[in-house]
C-alpha cells in the first residue's frame, strides 16, 4: 500500500512540475534572459524525470537525498545573488535570492541616503511562498543533474545496450 501512495504522490508532483515549467516557459518567452530558461526548463525536466521514475530504474536511496540537499544549498547558495534599487523619492529596497527574491528589506524617505539607513535598520522581511518556489526550484534542477549523472554513466557501462543472446546457447 506504501508503493501505491508512493507512487501517486511522485505522479502528483511530476505532473504539477512538467504543467508548472511548461507555464512558467510559456510566460517568459519573451523575457530573453537564459537563467529565467534554465529555471523552467528544470521544473520540466524534473517533471518528467518523476513521471517516468520506474522506466528509468532509479535508485531513490541516492537520488531523493541528492536532489533534498541540492534544493536547501541551491537556496542558499541563491543568497547571493543581490539586487537593490532607489526610486520614487526616495524608495530604497535590496533583495536576495534566485530565482525569485525571497529576503527582502527596504525604506521610504525625502532623500536616498535616509531611505537607505531605513531599510537597513527594519532588517530583513522573508517571504515563506517563495522561498519555497525556490527550494522546489533547486530540487528540481538537483534531480534532473543526478539523474544525467546517472543515466550517462549507465550509457557508458553498456547498461541500455540491446541483450545479445549466446549463439553457443
Amino acid at each position: 500500500m506504501t508503493e501505491l501512495y508512493t507512487g501517486m504522490g511522485r505522479l502528483a508532483v511530476g505532473v504539477l512540475g512538467l504543467l508548472g515549467g511548461a507555464f512558467w516557459l510559456v510566460m517568459t518567452l519573451s523575457e530573453g534572459d537564459p537563467r529565467v530558461t534554465a529555471a523552467g526548463a528544470a521544473a520540466v525536466l524534473g517533471g518528467l524525470i518523476l513521471l517516468f521514475w520506474d522506466r528509468l530504474r532509479l535508485p531513490a536511496r541516492i537520488v531523493v537525498p541528492a536532489a533534498v540537499a541540492g534544493g536547501l544549498i541551491g537556496t542558499v547558495a541563491g543568497l547571493a545573488a543581490r539586487g537593490i534599487s532607489t526610486c520614487c523619492m526616495f524608495g530604497w529596497s535590496e533583495g536576495r535570492g534566485w530565482p525569485f527574491v525571497w529576503l527582502t528589506r527596504g525604506g521610504v524617505a525625502d532623500t536616498p541616503d535616509e531611505a537607505r539607513r531605513l531599510g537597513i535598520e527594519e532588517g530583513w522581511t522573508a517571504i515563506p511562498f517563495r522561498m519555497l518556489a525556490d527550494v522546489v526550484l533547486w530540487s528540481y534542477a538537483s534531480l534532473v543533474l543526478i539523474v544525467g549523472v546517472l543515466v550517462l554513466t549507465r550509457v557508458l557501462r553498456g547498461h541500455f545496450a540491446p541483450k545479445v543472446p549466446d549463439p553457443a546457447g
